[in-house]
């Protein structure tokens, strides 16, 4: 049996699994970041899934979406977490964004197998997914500042 092929999703689901490890210590903040865990762990499962499904336009940009979601999550929630655990999460914002960001290039090619209706509402998405990302990058070179 051959080996599934990677994809970009899966560095989105690892990105979710270090933000769920940074969200596990801090007992001042819990409930808070229970709720951040539970959102990154439902984040992974769903970027699994779609990195199983392969290189097809929708599961792409569902990706790209996903991954821009951690990203943010991450961001802006960096402050709740403890001086030893802000590093794996920043870890996390960097990974799902630059997933974001790569997960781009391969949805603009598959978009052009696909009518001109649906790759413009793609490619509309790939830009907010773009925007998202870069977002919270720019929140946490801020928050280094």
């Amino acid at each position: 049996m051959a080996a599934r092929r990677r994809t970009p999703a899966d560095v989105g689901a690892l990105a979710a699994n270090l933000l769920v490890d940074a969200c596990q210590t801090d007992p001042e903040n819990a409930l808070r970041l229970e709720v951040v865990s539970s959102l990154a762990l439902d984040l992974g499962r769903r970027l699994e899934t779609l990195a199983g499904r392969g290189s097809a336009a929708d599961s792409l940009i569902e990706a790209a979406l996903a991954c821009a979601d951690l990203a943010t999550l991450a961001a802006c929630n960096l402050q709740a977490l403890s001086d030893n655990d802000r590093p794996l999460a920043v870890a996390a914002v960097h990974l799902a964004a630059g997933t974001t960001q790569a997960l781009i290039p391969l949805i603009e090619l598959e978009t052009a197998t696909v009518n001109e209706t649906s790759a413009e509402n793609t490619l509309r998405d790939a830009r907010s997914a773009r925007w998202r990302a870069d977002l919270a990058i720019q929140q946490v070179e801020g928050s280094q500042d």
